[in-house]
């Protein structure tokens, strides 16, 4: 396991505030490359000692990307001391959104049956349907992409989807990355087992 420096916390904290927090930049694109500031630009950061501490703590390339992934989507404009500020909290979200994700077959089958014993159906409304769902804290974000992913659900005239959705977890959906036949078969799985 290779141990990380504050250079490496420096890179990867500068690739995902820029991707979650510009319009025009997608890491993803680019096989998750992180933008290589010289290390002299880094030496002259103010602040260096932050990424130094959240190297000390989190000491692995994975979860440092991780933490970043998870306080930008909280907000896609925070500072690297606001996070410093706050690391324990968002390191215990971000063990919360790991778990997640590795039980996401699960989750999934749970948000499936959620929003099918809530009436979702099949149709043009769907895609308001399961949104509202993820607004409520009904369904998790990722289910709520994997399904937006497997039935091409478009929110076209939501405000609060135009606000909120496309200007901070658009950039999540664009990083997480799962084999939607799988989803398929847990949906209809979900379906067979709540038919009325």
């Amino acid at each position: 396991m290779k141990i990380v420096s504050g250079y490496f916390v420096y890179r990867a904290y500068t690739s995902y505030k820029a991707h979650f927090s510009a319009s025009n930049t997608d890491i993803s694109k680019y096989g998750f490359r992180l933008f290589k500031p010289s290390y002299d630009t880094f030496l002259c950061t103010k602040g260096k000692q932050f990424y130094d501490k959240i190297a000390k703590r989190l000491q692995t390339e994975v979860g440092v990307t991780n933490l970043f992934i998870t306080a930008f989507l909280e907000d896609p404009d925070l500072w690297i001391g606001a996070i410093c500020g706050e690391l324990s909290t968002y390191i215990e979200k971000m063990v919360i959104r790991d778990g997640r994700l590795a039980n996401m077959p699960y989750v999934f089958a749970k948000d499936a049956t959620t929003l099918l014993r809530s009436g979702m159906k099949f149709n043009d409304d769907m895609a308001e349907f399961c949104f509202d769902a993820l607004m409520s804290s009904s369904i998790e974000l990722e289910s709520f992409i994997i399904l937006k992913k497997m039935f091409n659900l478009r929110l076209d005239n939501n405000t609060t989807h135009d606000y909120l959705y496309s200007s901070k977890y658009i950039k999540y959906e664009f990083l997480l990355k799962v084999g939607l036949e799988k989803y398929k078969t847990i949906l209809e799985e979900a379906v067979m087992q709540n038919r009325d």
